[in-house]
């Protein structure tokens, strides 16, 4: 699964990474890492990273893949619920979450901790495939809370975040949206 679905958002990814805006040195969270794909990117370009995921199969995973970083301190991995962040307030520069908000059972309690996490003019990258679009039947609505990039900005205002831009990719995925916000 952790293959296919590297193949299946991997544009969505790189689309993601290029938001951020990376500076070397930075200190980046990824929630909802999955087989480690995208914290091998951003290690790569120069980040210190953090990721949390809910699997411990995709910890693993990741974690293989991504060893060297791990060893030179680089990066490090946690099983985590993705609600709330294994890290210091304002201790990251930016978090990215690609295809997680479905399965925030609280998502303005989850943007508040990000908001938490992140320093002042930190940045916060969400890609998601937005509600306005039919859902796929593959998809159960029992388990996918698909927001639409309204509701998604909303929720955004009311934790607190600022210059919420909203970017449309049809070239590259046409029902996904990539949201970026700054904290104050």
């Amino acid at each position: 699964m952790g293959r296919n679905w590297v193949r299946e958002t991997a544009a969505v990814n790189d689309t993601a990474i290029e938001l951020l805006r990376l500076v070397p040195g930075e200190r980046i969270c990824e929630i909802g890492f999955g087989p480690g794909r995208t914290l091998e990117r951003l290690a790569a370009g120069g980040a210190e990273v953090v990721g949390v995921d809910v699997s411990p199969t995709m910890v693993d995973t990741a974690s293989r893949r991504n060893a060297k970083s791990i060893a030179a301190g680089h990066m490090r991995l946690h099983q985590g619920d993705g609600i709330t962040l294994p890290v210091a307030d304002d201790g990251l520069h930016a978090v990215i979450a690609v295809h997680t908000i479905y399965f925030w059972p609280e998502p303005i309690t989850t943007l508040a901790d990000i908001s938490r996490a992140l320093r002042s003019g930190g940045l916060l990258v969400l890609a998601f495939r937005a509600g306005e679009h039919p859902l796929p039947a593959r998809f159960d609505s029992s388990v996918y809370n698909v927001p639409t990039t309204a509701e998604a900005t909303a929720w955004l205002h009311t934790a607190g975040f600022c210059d919420i831009r909203v970017d449309h990719r049809p070239d590259i995925a046409p029902t996904i949206v990539w949201v970026s916000a700054a904290t104050p």
